[in-house]
C-alpha cells in the first residue's frame, strides 16, 4: 500500500481476538514430571507423569488434583476427590499396564490409611497398600512422591 507520498507502507496488522465458547470450561493446568512410590517391603516404582494440580469435575466428581503414568510395566494413578465426591477419598493405585491387574493399591474407598498432600507442584502420599488392592488382606506402608 503507498502513502500519499507514494513511500510503501506497510500494512497494519489486525489485532488477533480470542473467541471463547461460553459452553465449554478451560482445562486445568497440568504438567509434567516423575514420580516414585517406595513400599515398605523393599519395592521401588519409578514412573514419568503427568498432573493436573487444579480442581475439576469429571463425571459429576469434584476432583481436586491426579497424577497419571501409563508407563511400561506399570502404571500410576492418584487421585485426591473433593469433599462433596465419595467423601472426599484419596487413591493411590499402581497396575500392570498390559493386564490392568491391580499390583497395589492404599484407598480410603477400600478402608485402608491414606494421605495425600499438595505443597507447589509437588504431590506427596503416605498410605497402607494392599496387595491386589483386595480389602482384609495384609498391608505395607508406602510413600509417594510426584514432582509435577
Amino acid at each position: 500500500m503507498a502513502d500519499e507520498d507514494g513511500s510503501e507502507v506497510a500494512d497494519e496488522a489486525e489485532p488477533e481476538t480470542a473467541t471463547e465458547d461460553d459452553d465449554s470450561e478451560a482445562a486445568p493446568p497440568s504438567g509434567e514430571g516423575s514420580a516414585s512410590l517406595t513400599l515398605s517391603n523393599g519395592e521401588v516404582f519409578e514412573f514419568g507423569i503427568r498432573c493436573v494440580l487444579e480442581p475439576q469435575v469429571s463425571a459429576g466428581s469434584e476432583i481436586l488434583f491426579t497424577v497419571v503414568s501409563y508407563d511400561d510395566p506399570y502404571n500410576l494413578d492418584v487421585t485426591q476427590f473433593g469433599d462433596s465426591a465419595f467423601n472426599g477419598a484419596a487413591n493411590i493405585s499402581v497396575y500392570d499396564s498390559d493386564t490392568y491387574d491391580t499390583l497395589w493399591e492404599a484407598s480410603s474407598m477400600l478402608g485402608t490409611s491414606i494421605e495425600l498432600s499438595i505443597d507447589g507442584s509437588t504431590v506427596t502420599g503416605v498410605g497402607d497398600f494392599l496387595a491386589g488392592g483386595e480389602p482384609g488382606g495384609e498391608t505395607v506402608t508406602g510413600d509417594l512422591v510426584a514432582n509435577c
